[in-house]
């Protein structure tokens, strides 16, 4: 734990007192940091939106790479340490502002971008809903590293029928590759957090079945399957209420047509089970953007 980092007794001198409401906990080590942006595979002219630049250290080891880095922070008084820092740096900007209400990709359109990496040091309350949107809904988002507890990693790179498998799991899947970088105990951060840490990196490598699957109908099932997980796969799609297959299919027909066991449950099915289910039902790729 770095108490004596020079950036802490300049945040010191100016009165900056953690928040943890905010989940500040800040990282230090340079190695770490170095493993961080190598992990997020950043190299000199890449975009890089940063989220949670608290003390600014991963945002000098990313400029230090050539990026053009958008650093965002949501704590105020961090806001006028950071642009100091960053002063003499053209390429990076302080953005203060919420990065789950932020409008991402628009970010990057300012750059006249259409693809940009992440980096981020997530406050953890909203490591789970972040990387859900960041895997689900960011389309010009190519890669990154981010770090986050180690039970939410744990839950992205669960394979079907092991604890923790589910929604985040099936979300990384539909992106592409998603893989474990590091392990990190609390002692690394300034203040220690109460759980362990874990760093993951991802490429956009999306599964060959997605340009054939109705993206919409594909996750209305997984969320209607997943809120119903006692219930076998059969009693769940029956219970969809109004999403039936097409063309006069029943769902047991589905099931059959697709070689999936009726009674299996839907922890245990891969991406490309779910997306041949609905496929079969009749909700191939057409309209979906």
């Amino acid at each position: 734990m770095k108490k004596d980092h020079p950036a802490l007794a300049v945040l010191s001198r100016q009165g900056f007192r953690f928040k943890k409401e905010l989940g500040q906990n800040f990282l230090f080590n340079s190695f770490i940091l170095e493993e961080i942006a190598d992990g997020a595979g950043v190299t000199a002219g890449d975009l890089v939106i940063e989220v949670g630049a608290g003390a600014g250290t991963l945002t000098a080891e990313l400029a230090a790479r050539g990026a053009r880095v958008k650093a965002i922070e949501l704590d105020r008084s961090l806001i006028p340490y950071l642009r100091q820092r960053f002063k003499d740096e053209p390429a990076v900007e302080i953005i203060q502002g919420d990065a789950m209400k932020l409008n991402l990709e628009a970010l990057a359109l300012q750059e006249g971008r259409s693809t940009y990496k992440i980096a981020a040091n997530l406050p953890y309350h909203i490591s789970t809903p972040f990387v859900t949107m960041a895997f689900r809904q960011l389309k010009g988002l190519e890669g990154g590293a981010i770090m986050l507890q180690k039970e939410v990693a744990d839950k992205i790179l669960a394979s079907p029928g092991e604890e923790g498998y589910g929604l985040l799991a099936l979300a990384a899947a539909w992106y592409g590759e998603v893989k474990l970088l590091m392990e990190l105990e609390p002692d690394y951060f300034t203040p220690p957090p109460p759980v362990n840490s874990a760093v993951i990196t991802f490429r956009r490598r999306p599964p060959d079945f997605k340009a054939a699957v109705e993206e919409k109908a594909l996750w209305l099932v997984i969320r209607g399957l997943f809120n119903q997980r006692r219930k076998s796969l059969l009693n769940g799609l029956k219970s969809l209420g109004a999403f039936l297959p097409a063309g006069g299919k029943s769902w047991p027909e589905v099931l059959e047509e697709a070689g999936i066991d009726s009674r299996r449950r839907p922890e245990t099915l891969a991406l490309e089970e779910f997306a041949d289910i609905v496929a079969i039902a009749g909700y191939g790729a057409k309209a979906d953007a």
